[in-house]
């Protein structure tokens, strides 16, 4: 799937692009002329689609299909398309709109209740596959919070040989992670990838306890009192167990760090997407809970996005 704003659409189009964006611009959109033209091209292969299975003999019904509109017609928009706009101007967020988005190199599908993941755990993402592949073949990857399964399916498409344990405590989440990462191997369950129901690390088999090379996630981590503040397309459309915390809102990273201690093996990594007002009290967090060499990973826009941890290995003292 093509989800390159900038690739040209048909000239023919061009009208009804303007038209969506302006609709797009009217409602408070950031980047109405991008978002504009992934609706478009959305509604357009979708029409296609339907050309290339629709029988065209006597009598059937003509396919709808995006077409030039005629210079005097103020509707530019299909049904399909107004479907799409309608959904957006009403603060649905783009991804779920579209049903299908990059993160990484990987493609995802996403659905309403699940968590949609963005452009800042890609960050995250990148810093735990970094992690992984210096280990080489073999290395052993649990993802609690797993979402939609976005760092699992990342792990799993850039790393060679690594074995992924991706746990939510979201049926639904659970079910649609097992389809990305099945996904990656044409349908049929990647054969490293395990995806299990239940809170952080206790699905896992007991076997691994202290033998994880690498623990990363995006846990819930905003307090309560930011609910207010949050924009619509969070608020109304990502469930609140994925985005609150608690009352305080790192009661869940502190969970993490404090059983980090205990699955990984010595010199094992602990990665976790944090507030990013509250890095400094989350490093000091992770080495009250005995981890070392605790530093903070900041995202594109310089923010404290994550705290890195690692096991204490015998004889390492720096903290």
């Amino acid at each position: 799937m093509d989800l390159d704003p900038t690739h040209d659409l048909d000239p023919t189009h061009d009208r009804t692009v303007a038209a969506v964006a302006a609709r797009l611009a009217a409602a408070g959109m950031a980047a109405p002329d991008a978002e504009a033209r992934w609706l478009v091209e959305h509604a357009l292969r979708d029409a296609s689609r339907r050309d290339d299975v629709t029988p065209g003999g006597p009598g059937d019904p003509a396919p709808v299909a995006m077409r030039e509109p005629p210079p005097d017609t103020a509707d530019l928009l299909t049904p399909e398309l107004e479907i799409l706009v309608a959904r957006r101007v009403g603060h649905e967020p783009l991804q779920l709109v579209l049903g299908r988005w990059p993160f990484r190199t990987v493609e995802l599908e996403l659905l309403p209740g699940v968590f949609v993941p963005r452009p800042e755990t890609e960050v995250v993402a990148g810093v735990a596959i970094d992690h992984a592949r210096r280990l080489g073949p073999g290395a052993i990857v649990a993802e609690p919070c797993t979402g939609s399964g976005a760092i699992a399916a990342s792990l799993l498409a850039e790393v060679d040989d690594v074995e992924v344990y991706a746990t939510d405590r979201s049926p639904a989440a659970v079910a649609l992670a097992r389809r990305n990462l099945a996904a990656l191997s044409n349908g049929s369950p990647a054969p490293r990838a395990h995806v299990l129901e239940g809170d952080l690390l206790a699905p896992l088999p007991a076997r691994l306890r202290g033998r994880l090379d690498v623990l990363v996630a995006n846990p819930p981590y905003l307090p309560h009192g930011d609910r207010a503040d949050l924009a619509p397309e969070v608020a109304e459309h990502d469930p609140p167990a994925a985005l609150f915390g608690g009352i305080d809102g790192h009661e869940m990273v502190e969970r993490l760090l404090t059983v980090a201690a205990r699955w990984l093996r010595p010199g094992g990594v602990v990665v976790l997407e944090i507030d990013d007002r509250r890095g400094e009290e989350v490093r000091s967090a992770a080495r009250a809970a005995g981890l070392a060499r605790a530093h903070l990973i900041a995202d594109l826009a310089g923010r404290d996005r994550a705290v890195v941890a690692t096991s204490p290995v015998a004889g390492d003292r720096r903290q």
